[in-house]
């Protein structure tokens, strides 16, 4: 009975690792901010920010510095099925602020034609949004519908009276075709405010949005945990669930689980996956069943995992992809299905055995392979 209440973690005996992104000369990170999709087992597509970083300060390896002041967002293509990222295919979206600044100085503008969100070869992007003062992010995405060739975009996402607003990928396209993007949301002034996640809707094919509901925990640690970066997948039956990225403090963040049986207008807790970890990518696998992937930020640094069998509820062992991490600086995970059982979760990480080190090795993208 002690064991199957405490089951050890265990490592996938097919675990392959594999380096997506390595330059000692930049710092490159967070695969969930901006996208990951497979469109066939071969073709895949990665986003993700890469800024400048001579890693001899720690203020080098600020978040801030990196990203919000020189970050530059690209993309990355595998032909081979995740095991090849050749360099040549890099393509640049242009860097945060010139991409973003423009949305604060003209009006708002919309698609000029409705897309297929659930189209084999759409890819999301998003960005946070340069604040125009204090911390008031103005959010955007775009998007490709020839997989990542042609961009449309950028579009700034409504705040509907939010102090900012945080876009990421983060989507399911509803069976009546109604697209639900899920969206963190401040409630009051500073990033470290109040923060929530908003269900933003649009019955148009991304033409329009509108607000729908917010996800908001009943919990006693409510008032003082904040719960966002939403990961979303939509169960067979119609019911929809999401990862929630909860957080206390910088060591203090764990992954939950809530359900919408309404499509994403009411919300429940549902069960807590695991002691630690955040942000948590979940994916529906072919079998049925759920995956849970995120980083690992307290010792031993890496990557983990677990699967639920009953839709979320239950979680089996936890999965222990990565232990080699040099600092609690990774994580951010974005998962795609391979065919035969397979999966590939790509992120950011820094090696403990790194030659350079700051506080943890190069920052750069990752991906294991294996089966769930």
């Amino acid at each position: 009975m002690t064991q199957d209440r405490y089951p050890s973690a265990a490592h996938p005996a097919d675990a392959e690792h594999i380096t997506v992104y390595y330059d000692s000369g930049y710092f490159a990170g967070w695969p969930f901010n901006h996208g990951f999709k497979a469109f066939s087992k071969d073709e895949l597509l990665v986003s993700f920010s890469r800024g400048r970083c001579d890693y001899t300060a720690r203020h080098d390896l600020g978040h801030h510095v990196v990203d919000a002041r020189g970050g530059e967002y690209v993309t990355l293509r595998s032909s081979d099925g995740g095991r090849a990222w050749p360099l040549e295919g890099l393509q640049t979206l242009g860097s945060r602020q010139d991409i973003e600044r423009p949305l604060h100085q003209k009006p708002a503008e919309i698609p000029s034609q409705p897309c297929a969100w659930n189209a084999p070869d759409f890819f999301l992007t998003a960005g946070f949004g340069i604040p125009p003062e204090r911390d008031q992010d103005m959010g955007y995405i775009q998007y490709s519908r020839d997989r990542g060739r042609t961009w449309e975009g950028p579009y700034r996402m409504p705040t509907f009276g939010f102090a900012w607003v945080q876009v990421k990928p983060d989507y399911i396209v509803r069976p009546d075709g109604v697209v639900l993007l899920f969206v963190t949301v401040g409630l009051g002034d500073g990033a470290a405010s109040n923060r929530i996640v908003a269900v933003y809707a649009s019955p148009d094919a991304g033409l329009s949005w509108h607000y729908l509901a917010p996800i908001i925990a009943t919990s006693p640690d409510a008032r003082f945990t904040k719960r966002y970066y939403a990961s979303p997948a939509l169960l067979d039956d119609g019911r929809i669930l999401v990862a929630l990225r909860c957080q206390m403090d910088a060591r203090n963040a764990w992954p939950e689980i809530f359900e919408s049986s309404d499509g994403g207008r009411c919300w429940r807790f549902v069960s807590r996956l695991s002691d630690w970890g955040g942000p948590t990518d979940l994916t529906l696998l072919e079998d049925g069943r759920l995956l849970a992937v995120y980083g690992y930020r307290v010792p031993p640094f890496g990557i983990r995992a677990r699967v639920s069998e009953d839709d979320g509820a239950t979680w089996g062992p936890e999965l222990i992809l990565r232990a080699d991490g040099g600092s609690w600086d990774l994580g951010y995970p974005r998962t795609a299905l391979l065919g035969g059982g397979k999966v590939i979760s790509v992120y950011y990480f820094n090696r403990a055995d790194d030659k350079i080190q700051l506080d943890g090795g190069v920052r750069h993208i990752a991906a294991t392979i294996f089966r769930p």
